[in-house]
């Protein structure tokens, strides 16, 4: 058992129980704004679409989308109700459902004026038709599959599509697309590969696609800082917007061109115990002290978004220092040995992503130490969490190309 219980006897009760949060996420504005303006001249002419899926990569769908609006050229989602919750918030930029959509949800994206990804042609005769019922043309952009093997039609039979879609009155063709598969590479012969599949299969409507202004894009954000040729008409920079870097390769790669993370993610200690040598500390006693010990007890745990594979292999900053995850991470606690840190006590602020002193702990090495991605990490974080926002409510409008 615990000797006993480190807190700030100035403190009331009732103050430790207000101060004692689950966790919250800042989101800098100014930062968002910051990655969308440096990437967009480096990638100019093309287009800048910034894809706010996932509850814009765990930033906030509605609160990113509009501290963006009018610098961007478009938002790409996921799933129809996120383009209507987009609407719902005020966003008028043009948005591209990237995700499979059910014949049920065909009225909503046509009221939001969605576009949507079509890969097989019995789902563009149900789009066309709704559309036609209600006198309108339903936006789509054609997906290509040249190689992730997930959704698109298959090369050979991107033309006879096209020339359909193109004839049918209940479709609007906007723009044709591919994925990439390994594009956050430096020298990627798939990629390439790829590419030359887009581009071949392309060719015999190439002249129909450019008269009528149907856009090409093929880069993410890896591609769009690597591969300059496949910028094409637009980009679609998901990670890169909110200031992670797809991969070490980009990061090395991309000299000066810099990335502002845009997220911090905070907790406090709930409790902080002097313990023996030799306790043991959490489930499954995988951790036992081998000193006298401080272990802060944090609230959170792999429920509130905290990967399970941090125990006993994460970091995090208390009072400008860093600190070691410690037993298993429980579904909603967690613990860090605060042995080093003198003045760790209830209350202290516990930093998992962001900076505190001189020490910074970002996305993606946070995320490597669970043997994750920096995407997972944030993606996953609970959307009921409280996130604040930081940085100017409007930007400087840089006028979107389009």
């Amino acid at each position: 058992m615990s000797k006993n219980v480190r807190c700030d006897p100035l403190r009331t009760a009732a103050a430790r129980r207000r101060d004692a949060m689950l966790a919250e996420v800042t989101v800098d504005r100014d930062a968002l704004r910051a990655n969308v303006a440096a990437l967009s001249a480096l990638v100019a002419p093309a287009r800048y679409w910034a894809v706010v899926k996932a509850n814009a990569y765990g930033h906030g769908l509605a609160q990113t989308a509009l501290a963006l609006e009018g610098m961007v050229a478009g938002f790409c989602v996921y799933r129809v109700d996120e383009a209507a919750s987009l609407r719902a918030a005020g966003i008028r930029t043009p948005l591209l459902v990237l995700g499979p959509v059910e014949s049920r949800e065909l009225p909503t994206a046509l009221e939001c004026e969605a576009a949507l990804t079509v890969w097989d042609r019995s789902f563009a005769r149900d789009l066309s038709r709704a559309a036609r019922q209600r006198g309108k043309s339903g936006a789509v952009h054609v997906k290509v599959d040249t190689g992730v093997t997930r959704l698109g039609f298959t090369p050979a039979g991107v033309p006879e599509a096209i020339d359909a879609f193109l004839t049918d009155a209940g479709l609007a063709l906007r723009g044709v697309y591919t994925h990439l598969a390994a594009a956050e590479e430096l020298e990627s012969a798939f990629t390439l590969e790829q590419f030359a599949r887009f581009e071949k299969c392309l060719a015999p409507v190439a002249t129909a696609l450019e008269a009528r202004g149907i856009r090409r894009h093929a880069a993410a954000s890896a591609a769009a800082m690597l591969y300059p040729p496949l910028r094409l008409d637009l980009i679609r920079a998901g990670i890169a917007t909110y200031g992670i870097w797809p991969s070490d390769q980009t990061r090395a790669a991309a000299g000066r061109f810099g990335l502002v993370p845009a997220l911090s993610w905070v907790t406090k200690l709930v409790v902080v115990h002097d313990v023996e040598e030799g306790r043991s500390i959490g489930y499954g006693c995988t951790f036992t002290t081998a000193r006298p010990s401080h272990i802060g007890v944090l609230p959170i745990g792999y429920a509130e978004g905290l990967p399970r594979a941090l125990s006993n292999a994460g970091i995090a900053l208390v009072h400008g220092r860093r600190v070691p995850f410690v037993g298993r991470i429980c579904m909603n606690m967690s613990f860090v040995d605060v042995t080093h840190v003198p003045n760790a006590m209830a209350g202290s602020t516990v930093t998992l992503i962001g900076n505190d002193g001189a020490e910074t702990l970002d996305a993606n090495e946070f995320a490597s130490r669970a043997g994750t991605i920096g995407y997972e990490l944030v993606s996953r974080l609970p959307a009921e969490m409280p996130r604040r926002y930081a940085g100017a409510q409007t930007p400087a409008v840089i006028p979107a190309r389009d």
